[in-house]
C-alpha cells in the first residue's frame, strides 16, 4: 500500500510539473513576449535575449541559462528537488519551442498592455505555487535561493531576491526603451506573488486559542463535548503572583470562537487569547484513535 501511494504521489507530481510547465511557457509567449516587459529571476533574462535576438526561439535562451544551475544544484541540493526542476526546465523550454514553431498567436493589447502584465501574473504565480507544492521550483533565481538558505538559514533570501529581480527589472528600461515597461514588470511581480500566496495557503484555516485558567478539567470536557475538539493541558506559572496555573491549547474552526469565548466566561479568573493559524494538519476533532492529548 505505501509503494502504491509512493506511485501515485510521484504521477501526481510529475502532471502538476506539466501542467505548470504549460501554464509558465503560454503566459511568456502569449502575454509577456509581445508587451516588452519582464517577469521574476532568469525568465527575465530570456526574455531580455529573446527581445534582441528576436529569430532565436526563446526556449533555447531557458536551457541555456537554467543549465549550468541545474548541474550545480544536482551536487547541493536535495534530488527530488532537483529532478522535478529539472523535469519543469525542460517541458516549459519544450513548450516555448512548440509554441514559437507553430506561431501561437500571442495578445496584442489595443487599449494599453496592463492586461497582459495582469493575466501574466496570475499564470506564472499559478505555476510557482504549484512547484512549491510538490517541493520543487521553477528553476532559476530558485535554486540560488535555496541554496543560499541552506547554508545560512538566518539570511533573508526573499530580500536578495526581491533586489536581484528590481535591478533586472531596471536593465530592461534600457532594452526596450520605455518607462511602461518597469511598471508592467511591477505590476505582474505583485500579482504573482499574490497568486503564489494564495496557492500555497492551506485550506483548513483554524484559529489557535490559548486559555489561562485554574478550572482546566472543567474547561477541557467542555471543549470536547460543546465544541469536539480535543485540547492539551499545560502548567503554568503567573510572573507576577507566582501562582500555580494551567494553560490549555486547543485549535477550533473560525465559527467557533464565540462558542469558546461564552465557555471560558463561565470560569473566573480565566484569560483567553487566540490567533489565527495559516493551515492545519492532521485531525484536531475528538476522537481518542487518532488524536494524541
Amino acid at each position: 500500500m505505501k509503494r502504491l501511494n509512493n506511485i501515485k504521489s510521484k504521477i501526481i507530481s510529475i502532471l502538476i510539473t506539466v501542467f505548470a510547465s504549460f501554464i509558465s511557457a503560454l503566459a511568456l509567449h502569449v502575454f509577456v513576449y509581445p508587451a516588452n516587459f519582464v517577469p521574476l529571476g532568469v525568465e527575465a533574462i530570456v526574455t531580455l535575449l529573446y527581445s534582441v535576438f528576436p529569430s532565436i526561439n526563446s526556449g533555447y535562451f531557458n536551457l541555456l541559462l537554467n543549465a549550468p544551475l541545474i548541474i550545480f544544484a544536482l551536487f547541493k541540493l536535495d534530488k527530488k528537488y532537483v529532478v522535478y526542476t529539472l523535469l519543469f526546465t525542460l517541458i516549459s523550454s519544450l513548450f516555448l519551442l512548440i509554441f514559437g514553431a507553430i506561431n501561437l498567436p500571442a495578445y496584442i493589447a489595443e487599449d494599453g498592455r496592463i492586461i497582459s502584465a495582469i493575466f501574466a501574473g496570475v499564470m506564472l504565480g499559478l505555476r510557482t505555487g504549484f512547484m512549491l507544492k510538490i517541493g520543487s521550483s521553477t528553476g532559476g533565481v530558485d535554486i540560488i535561493a535555496c541554496f543560499v538558505q541552506k547554508k545560512m538559514p538566518y539570511v533573508n533570501v526573499e530580500r536578495i531576491i526581491s533586489v536581484i529581480c528590481i535591478i533586472i527589472i531596471g536593465i530592461s528600461y534600457f532594452v526596450f526603451n520605455d518607462f511602461n515597461c518597469i511598471l508592467l514588470a511591477i505590476i505582474q511581480l505583485f500579482i504573482s506573488e499574490k497568486t503564489t500566496e494564495f496557492i500555497m495557503r492551506e485550506n483548513r484555516e483554524a484559529i489557535e486559542v490559548k486559555i489561562i485558567t485554574n478550572s482546566p478539567n472543567e474547561l477541557y470536557y467542555d471543549i470536547v463535548d460543546v465544541l469536539g475538539h480535543t485540547a492539551t493541558i499545560v502548567d503554568a506559572k503567573g510572573m507576577y503572583t507566582e501562582r500555580a496555573n494551567y494553560m490549555v491549547l486547543t485549535v477550533v474552526n473560525r465559527r467557533q470562537i464565540s462558542e469558546i469565548v461564552k465557555i471560558s466566561k463561565k470560569y473566573p479568573q480565566t484569560f483567553i487569547y487566540y490567533t489565527k493559524v495559516s493551515g492545519v494538519y492532521g485531525k484536531f476533532r475528538k476522537n481518542k484513535d487518532d488524536v494524541i492529548d
